[in-house]
């Protein structure tokens, strides 16, 4: 332990050391040892994934992963506006798909969950989701998809500084501001983004007659997001990096649609973490240490219910991995880690502690002049001196053609029981369960990607099948057995199949470019030994999904159009959800203001006036606006 904070205190304290010899010259470009957030995202082979485009990830600073993520088509659940929001693909719940910053599994170890609406977007210069778990790769919870937010290539970022402002309905204002200094061998990068809003938005009340037209009440927010990004080139090749986020989040939960009495609940949540990445290219092999420290508070009080709650967690995370070339077209990757888990909470029996030590090896090899790649991995964890069953992964890709490309993959992943499903006390209402068994499941993937490259840009389709399985499902039922009280348990399985479709193309020359996207996805999930709801849809699954955009840039003037559609959803066993089409455009023009780069933009959420919901009871705005300006001071310099 004292080994462990002695190098976190090391990583801390290194750029203060090293600042006194930065220069106020221009970054110049060199090339960079090459960093992943692990070794073992690049042996993912065989895989469904999208990466956001830097044109949405600009038009999104400002807001939230949430609504980013929505927007791309992906599966978000949220609880009304800028409330609780969660991202759950194929069928899974929030639980069973990861959130993943810098190597760093983000999903909580109370709750199983992450909280996208705290993560403000401009915080990450990179942005992917992957379809499908994979547990070998990322561990625990990682069963239905793994979302990957880094902070990279640092280095070879341009110095310069970024300011911006926003404004809109329901009273929302926001300030973002970035700045990135640096020499060749030591960057230092800032981000902050700064949100407050009455969120008092208009929506249509259909749980009251006559379908009033009211205003959200009980949903203003603060929320305070701020990273800090270090590069250090110790050698040629051998890189340091340090990245550490922070975010405060001050919520009140806004009144249900069906309730006649304001709500007065309120939420504070304040989280931060901290990550080291060492990389040294040595002349045999590659080494990287990782260590990382998660801090969440949650206090949660509702005085009408005279419910005052406090929660906390933190995390500490230690891994080292070794990569290695074998034979002329292969490689290795071996590695061990360990992951200290610590919660306390007004409502355990008492402070839970979890130790978890895993080890993990992965294999890629590449075979007729690289058409063939196959890639294998395997991870076992031994959890508080109990191990769980191995998991293990494959996959395989084939270059037909230059235009065409075959994939398949399989994979089994696990998810362990939460610290709320084991240490929750016996209240009258509710009660842990110390002997809970880990999920586990299995997926499998087939498809095609067709890449064409044009004379003016590139098109590109990914179509994919799947099936997925997860066993030993943790739900919280009531007991019939011991007075009704809620209990978790290892109940019931779930199954799902269905298609992926992704579409994409790139056109443009120096003064016109057109971006467009267009996703699909069809799931058949269905949920077996639950009692009345044996056999039935999974909750607030879409059997269809759609999600698209399109972007036109001329001569300054951009617009973009995001689109996203979901089908109707299952709430219980007797409710659905209807089904909703949400489509977003922004315009903005691009111009000098004093010798530096800056752009106004005017945009329209939900600009179709659907009235709709994404969790069962909670108001969703109708149309609003925002404007938005920001100035950026860039280096000129490409040296």
């Amino acid at each position: 332990m004292r080994f462990v904070k002695g190098c976190i205190v090391g990583t801390i304290l290194f750029p203060a050391i090293v600042q006194a010899q930065m220069s106020i010259d221009d970054t110049i470009r060199v090339d960079e040892v090459a960093i992943y957030s692990t070794y073992r995202q690049s042996h993912t082979i065989g895989t469904n994934s999208f990466k956001v485009d830097s044109l949405k990830l600009k038009t999104f600073e400002g807001r939230n992963l949430s609504e980013l993520l929505q927007s791309s088509g992906a599966s978000i659940r949220t609880y009304g506006v800028g409330g609780l929001s969660s991202i759950a693909l194929r069928g899974g719940s929030s639980v069973h798909t990861a959130v993943v910053w810098n190597g760093i599994n983000l999903q909580s170890p109370m709750n199983g969950g992450v909280n996208l609406s705290q993560l403000p977007t401009m915080l990450f210069n990179s942005i992917k989701v992957q379809y499908g778990g994979n547990g070998t790769i990322y561990g625990s919870g990682a069963i239905s998809g793994i979302v990957i937010l880094e902070s990279k290539n640092l280095l070879q970022q341009p110095n310069g500084l970024e300011v911006g402002t926003i404004y809109g309905d329901g009273h929302t204002r926001g300030v973002v501001a970035s700045g990135k200094y640096g020499t060749q061998n030591l960057a230092l990068s800032l981000k902050y983004n700064g949100t407050w809003a009455d969120n008092d938005f208009e929506f249509i009340n259909t749980y009251k007659f006559g379908n009033p037209r009211e205003r959200i009440s009980n949903a203003q927010a603060k929320l305070h997001g701020l990273m800090a990004d270090v590069s250090a080139r110790i050698s040629q090749n051998s890189l340091w990096n340090f990245s550490g986020w922070l975010t405060s989040n001050d919520k009140n939960v806004q009144t249900l649609m069906s309730s006649y009495q304001t709500s007065h609940a309120n939420q504070v949540d304040n989280n931060y973490a901290i990550s080291s990445n060492l990389v040294s290219e040595l002349s045999t092999f590659s080494i990287r240490f990782k260590n990382a420290y998660v801090n969440a508070k949650n206090r949660y009080e509702d005085s009408t219910s005279n419910i005052f709650s406090n929660n906390r967690s933190k995390q500490l995370i230690n891994e080292i991995e070794l990569k290695k070339e074998v034979f002329s077209k292969s490689e290795i990757v071996a590695g061990v880690g360990h992951t200290l888990d610590m919660a306390k909470s007004d409502s355990y029996i008492k402070n839970a502690v979890r130790n978890r030590i895993s080890a993990y090896a992965s294999m890629v090899n590449r075979f007729f002049d690289s058409r063939v790649t196959v890639a294998t991995s395997v991870r076992d964890e031994l959890v508080d001196g109990d191990f769980i069953p191995v998991v293990a992964s494959g996959g395989v890709e084939l270059e037909v053609f230059k235009w065409m490309r075959l994939k398949a993959s399989a994979a089994t992943s696990y998810r362990l029981p939460t610290l709320n499903d084991l240490y929750w006390a016996t209240t009258t209402f509710a009660s842990g369960n110390p002997d809970l068994k880990p999920e586990h499941g299995w997926n499998a993937d087939g498809g095609a990607d067709f890449i064409v490259s044009l004379p003016a840009g590139k098109f590109s389709l990914s179509v994919t099948y799947y099936l997925t399985e997860l066993n030993d499902w943790i739900v919280w039922l009531p007991d019939a057995n011991d007075n009704g009280r809620w209990k978790p348990d290892n109940f019931n399985h779930g199954k799902s199949n269905g298609i992926e479709g992704f579409l994409r193309f790139n056109l443009g020359s120096r003064r016109i470019k057109v971006i467009s996207d267009l996703s699909y996805t069809y799931t058949n999930s269905k949920v077996y030994d639950i009692g009345d709801y044996d056999g039935k849809p999974m909750i607030y699954v879409p059997r269809h999904r759609v999600g698209g955009s399109f972007s036109l840039s001329y001569n300054g003037f951009c617009i973009l159009y995001t689109h996203s559609f979901a089908s109707e959803r299952y709430t219980d066993d007797q409710n659905k959800l209807p089904y909703y089409n949400l489509g977003d455009a922004v315009l903005a023009y691009n111009f000098l203001l004093a010798g530096s780069k800056a752009s106004i933009s005017v945009g329209i959420n939900n600009m179709w006036n659907e009235q709709y919901q994404l969790m069962r009871n909670y108001a969703m705005p109708l149309r609003n606006y925002f404007v938005r300006l920001n100035v950026e001071i860039q280096s000129k310099s490409t040296k």
